[in-house]
């Protein structure tokens, strides 16, 4: 497997982009997120997406270029469009104008709609987070994208709709819980294929509904379907994530007859600050951090870490050893360069 550095691999990735026609500013930060994303581990959202990405310009599907555009606004919340842009560039934009009524007004509220992937959802929370906001935020496809089948079904219904929180700390890194409500998502079941390994019992059906660990026979044809974690329980938070995410922006829940993938998403920051009117909040988390890792270990456990905590921990290492990419994706990645005139590296 060809491994790089960080910033190699944004160089290439950033390289693609602008060959294919991306502002210089939009490439960049199309490019750093899904490095940012393959950083901390989570290769499914990472450089392998640049083959679909490229797929989905070339199709009309993502337009470059594109900025979000506020289409109604009070003192606490927008209503924003995105112009079917970038999802990383008009997910930055839009969460820097919840932050910014979050800092005035206490509490930001953005609805987003017409958005392309915005990639590793929990990139946005974090972000808020390093300037001393809670975020959550609640994503949708925007109707299409299904990939998911209800409790007591076996067809795609419903997308992974993921939920994301940060939560900022006086000492240490952000605390960020970035989680599908599919046991597994769709983008690790891809990188499970490419790389020849089993997903874990559980998580995913066949066309006929049967329980597999093969990601061919999720991904088909005939497809499969993602199975949602814990049940009813997943099932339930997808099915209100749908509605938190689609019907209040605009982009609709998940319904028959949406091919288009975009991300619909509404996201709440809060100065917690302006809620306590001194160093309460962070001394309790800070307590809840102390008091949960103090547990006794289960059985094959070393420690106990908290959300977000094992992402910084890849982090620190893909830093020193670099990232490396599967051969299978990064052969597709390089027949998508060389459309656009881009000669690929073999490795670092």
């Amino acid at each position: 497997m060809p491994t790089f550095s960080p910033d190699r691999l944004t160089a290439i990735t950033e390289g693609i982009f602008a060959a294919a026609g991306l502002e210089k500013d939009e490439a960049g930060i199309v490019s750093e997120h899904l490095v940012q994303a393959n950083l901390v581990g989570h290769d499914s959202h990472g450089v392998l997406r640049i083959p679909e990405y490229l797929e989905w310009m070339e199709a009309g599907d993502v337009v470059p270029g594109q900025h979000a555009t506020i289409m109604h606004e009070t003192e606490t919340l927008a209503v924003i469009e995105g112009g079917w842009g970038f999802g990383q560039v008009i997910g930055l934009e839009a969460m820097d104008v919840a932050m910014e009524k979050a800092r005035k007004m206490g509490v930001g509220i953005i609805a987003v709609s017409q958005c392309g992937h915005i990639g590793r959802v929990g990139h946005y929370p974090y972000l808020a987070a390093e300037q001393g906001l809670v975020t959550v935020m609640f994503v949708n496809t925007h109707g299409g994208g299904k990939l998911a089948a209800p409790w007591g079904g076996r067809g795609r219904r419903l997308s992974a709709n993921p939920i994301a929180v940060g939560i900022p700390r006086q000492d240490g890194e952000p605390l960020v819980l970035d989680m599908a409500t599919s046991a597994i998502a769709d983008g690790k079941l891809k990188d499970m294929h490419n790389r020849g390994v089993q997903a874990p019992t559980g998580c995913i059906v066949d066309a006929e509904g049967n329980p597999t660990t093969d990601p061919a026979a999720y991904i088909g044809p005939p497809e499969g379907a993602l199975l949602p974690f814990g049940g009813h329980k997943g099932f339930g938070l997808s099915f209100v994530i749908d509605i938190l995410a689609g019907a209040l922006s605009g982009a609709g829940c998940s319904r028959e007859g949406v091919d288009r993938i975009g991300n619909g998403f509404l996201a709440i920051a809060v100065q917690p600050e302006q809620m306590r009117q001194d160093d309460g909040f962070y001394a309790d988390v800070a307590g809840l951090v102390q008091h949960v890792k103090g547990s006794e270990l289960a059985a094959g456990f070393d420690e106990i870490l908290a959300p977000g905590e094992p992402e910084i921990r890849t982090r620190q290492q893909r830093t020193r050893e670099g990232i490396a990419i599967d051969d299978t994706a990064w052969g597709k990645i390089r027949a998508a360069a060389e459309r656009y005139g881009v000669r690929m590296p073999a490795s670092e």
